[in-house]
């Protein structure tokens, strides 16, 4: 799942991710992806997570995610622009991220990082 406030970034995470690879779903924001996982018929092998958006930010969807059992170990891989060290990254990070992926990303690092995480032991 690609959760993007940015319909153009949107576009550009479905051509770095090949539909021939992945089955991509989007939202634009966390709380649209929070309706969509709350369905127990949808599976998500990991989230790309963009950490400023507006309505529900990064945080706040880590924080929903994290309270439910079922969805609690998903991996979540986070794209931004913060810098390190930025009070809104060091909070998301410590809500439990697989991996942080700076914009602009290249797509062989997208790509290679998400096939990193979704082949994580556990997953």
């Amino acid at each position: 799942m690609i959760v993007e406030d940015s319909p153009l970034v949107r576009k550009m995470y479905g051509l770095a991710l090949s539909p021939r690879e992945h089955e991509l779903t989007t939202a634009e924001d966390g709380r649209r992806a929070l309706e969509i996982l709350a369905d127990p018929a949808q599976r998500f092998d990991l989230i790309l997570l963009d950490l400023r958006m507006p309505d529900m930010d990064g945080v706040a969807f880590l924080r929903e995610l994290r309270r439910s059992p079922r969805l609690r170990g998903l991996p979540v891989v986070l794209t931004t622009v913060e810098p390190d060290g930025s009070p809104m990254l060091v909070e998301a990070t410590g809500l439990g991220v697989t991996a942080v992926v700076k914009k602009p990303w290249k797509p062989q690092h997208l790509r290679q990082v998400v096939q990193t995480a979704v082949s994580a032991p556990g997953m």
